[in-house]
């Protein structure tokens, strides 16, 4: 099945009316979304219909909370979409910007399902796990949290393991697998982490083709942590 999506990329909090940053932070994340949304309801989407965020902010402690609270404005809490939220070094004048993904729906579209297995994780914050559309997985950025225990495994392999593996388990939970993904967004702290998620992606994959691959080296990741995975999968 044929789907459409509409791509928002580095959207800031800029007043529509005045065309300058909103200068309270809260109020800045806040006219993000806004302007996400008027640009959405254009396209005969909404934010109901977010598929996926990538959140970039210039300080991961006291911007995340921010997002954190403005979500929970806009958004049903039912209805958090994908998510991956990353410090970087460089936003200019800015400290904070957001990309979005939105589904267009169709006449004869499903409902999005968001995702959440029993057997995994919870949730750290106002994101979901994955969200289902009529052909596609989206998965939010995982990272090595232990679904029994809600806690980062310890050390990098294992860590990067669990994370692919709550990749897989949650791109199963949508109806794809993981050789299904047509795109696997990196977010690593340091380089010298890629060779360790090469090395586990080809056992995942085995003898099937990698998908394209866009790595980020980041700043700094939620819990201090090293490496999210982020994808995107067909429903075959």
């Amino acid at each position: 099945m044929s789907e459409s999506f509409l791509t928002l990329a580095g959207q800031r909090g800029i007043n529509p009316t005045s065309g300058e940053l909103i200068v309270d932070p809260k109020d800045r994340v806040r006219q993000i979304f806004k302007n996400m949304e008027a640009a959405a309801q254009e396209s005969g989407s909404g934010l109901d219909e977010t598929v996926r965020l990538v959140v970039y902010v210039a300080d991961m402690k006291r911007d995340r909370a921010i997002v954190n609270e403005a979500q929970k404005e806009l958004f049903r809490e039912s209805a958090y979409p994908p998510r991956s939220i990353i410090e970087v070094d460089y936003l200019g004048d800015d400290f904070i910007e957001i990309d979005g993904v939105f589904r267009v729906p169709a006449e004869d579209s499903a409902a999005l399902e968001f995702l959440a297995p029993k057997e995994a994780f919870t949730p750290t914050a106002t994101w979901s796990l994955g969200v289902k559309t009529d052909a596609h997985v989206f998965v939010s950025g995982m990272r090595g949290i232990h679904p029994e225990t809600n806690d980062l495994v310890i050390g990098e392999a294992p860590r990067i393991r669990r994370a692919l593996q709550n990749m897989q388990m949650i791109a199963e939970a949508g109806g794809a697998r993981v050789t299904d993904a047509i795109q696997i967004v990196l977010y690593v702290t340091d380089e010298k982490y890629l060779e360790i998620i090469e090395s586990l992606q080809q056992r995942l994959w085995g003898d099937k083709p990698l998908p394209p691959m866009t790595v980020n080296v980041v700043t700094a990741l939620n819990d201090q942590d090293i490496v999210e995975i982020e994808g995107t999968f067909a429903r075959m």
